[in-house]
């Protein structure tokens, strides 16, 4: 669309076509009953360029959640983000001609250039918004950028407060510092996130709701990520603790597995079953109900003891079956894993944000079989070095669910009325379900660890 006679540029029209379709399908409140969409493109060329941005496009990006608002980080250009502003780390005569700055302002084009000639000069704490010229983000923040970790906080505090006066509900930040600048990676992903934690808990309802972290370059995207997954857990752990507290304030009791030991002297313990204990015969038996007892050995089964995460398990349990009274609200379901994640899940729960990695035809969640057979298959239970296999028991919030599809990034309100609230979870086939996927890090807990092997 707009290639031919329009004269839009290939790579603007595939992004924004993708952007209108996105933008449908995620609405929760569509209900549609498109299943497939074909996108045709007669001209080489602009097949070419439709095809490189399939290639390198993302439906699901890591994100955070922290104060209502949402910290994504994104690997790509920011010169092509649809957003109300992007910022520009740029000189005092706003005419820098390198790196990400001039890249910037060569694609806004010569409306944005004679803005900024007009401004003439940005002093050191100054800021400066242009209209976005030729790109499809609204607005453009220009800045000096800070060249030390210690100017970050004061500068980006700068940048938000802008985006707050402006109205601003979303802004796309560069990897600030890692280019002319030289700042260590690590440090710059770190004072990044710090500065924009700080700036969102000190101001109170912030207008903006989206704050993205571009990144173009694969080893600096690498580095934030490492950090910005490590950050992630840090703030899960901080709101499942906070919330503990608030139950515990509000007179909401724990019942603890029966099975379960020594939990007022350790928080966290992963007991391995005796082969001869009635838990470890429960738990084998269920295994091998559709798993078969010739294609497969198990090895070792471990229970997972952790007590925040059951008791944060436990909060969100409680508020479903109010809401879900006399309905199975909790099914044990099947996760295959790899050992890589293993210590992960086992203090931290299952989250989100490593998603999509075997795929998300219902969405971006984490997905679960009703059948350990079905988690058996080595894409999602990958074997180790040492030939093993893994999958999870655990103990799923289902409570009530629809059909998902691969855009939801969320579970959709329920017969698609907001005032009803949403689905706890999404499956396969209402009828009769093999797969439940749920959109919030804490509705599983992982209740025992199989590990297993190939017979043959």
């Amino acid at each position: 669309m707009g290639t031919g006679t329009s004269g839009l540029k290939a790579e603007v029209s595939i992004r924004l076509m993708i952007k209108g379709i996105e933008d449908y399908l995620t609405d929760p409140s569509v209900m549609t009953v498109i299943s497939e969409i074909v996108i045709v493109v007669f001209e080489q060329n602009i097949y070419d360029k439709y095809h490189s941005f399939f290639q390198n496009f993302k439906i699901n990006n890591p994100r955070v959640s922290a104060f209502g608002k949402s910290i994504e980080l994104i690997k790509g250009d920011i010169t092509h983000q649809v957003v109300d502003c992007i910022v520009n780390l740029t000189n005092s005569l706003l005419n820098q001609s390198c790196g990400v700055s001039g890249a910037i302002l060569s694609a806004a084009g010569d409306t944005v250039k004679e803005e900024c000639k007009e401004i003439g000069f940005l002093s050191t704490n100054g800021v400066a918004v242009t209209s976005g010229g030729n790109l499809e983000s609204s607005h453009i923040m220009h800045i000096i950028g800070p060249t030390r970790v210690p100017d970050y906080e004061p500068a980006i505090d700068r940048i938000l407060q802008e985006c707050h006066k402006n109205k601003f509900t979303s802004v796309a930040l560069p990897a600030i510092g890692t280019g002319m600048a030289g700042v260590d990676v690590e440090a710059s992903i770190k004072a990044i996130l710090s500065s924009i934690l700080n700036y969102l808990s000190d101001t109170l309802i912030p207008s903006l709701e989206t704050i993205l972290i571009i990144v173009i370059q694969e080893p600096i995207y690498k580095k934030y990520l490492e950090v910005f997954q490590a950050k992630s857990k840090e703030l899960k752990t901080i709101q499942r603790e906070e919330k503990i507290v608030s139950a515990m304030n509000h007179g909401v009791k724990f019942n603890f597995p029966q099975a379960w030991t020594d939990i007022r002297t350790s928080e966290f313990q992963e007991v391995i079953l005796q082969q001869t204990s009635q838990e470890y015969k429960n738990v084998k038996d269920r295994f091998f109900r559709s798993a078969s007892v010739r294609n497969f050995e198990i090895t070792e089964i471990k229970r997972i003891q952790n007590v925040p995460l059951w008791q944060s398990f436990t909060i969100i349990k409680q508020t479903v079956d109010r809401r879900n009274i006399g309905q199975q609200n909790i099914r044990h379901l099947y996760h295959g894993t790899h050992s890589d994640a293993i210590g992960n899940i086992n203090h931290d729960g299952f989250n989100r944000i490593y998603c999509g990695k075997n795929g998300v035809m219902y969405g971006s969640g984490t997905y679960f079989a009703v059948e350990s057979q079905y988690s058996c298959q080595d894409v999602y239970s990958r074997l180790d070095a040492n030939g093993k296999k893994y999958i999870y028991q655990a103990a799923v919030i289902t409570g009530q669910y629809c059909v998902g599809k691969r855009t939801y990034k969320e579970a959709p309100h329920i017969d698609g009325d907001p005032n009803k609230g949403r689905y706890d979870s999404v499956v396969d086939d209402t009828a009769n379900p093999k797969i439940f996927v749920v959109f919030h890090d804490d509705v599983a807990y992982p209740e025992y660890l199989i590990t297993f092997k190939k017979t043959s």
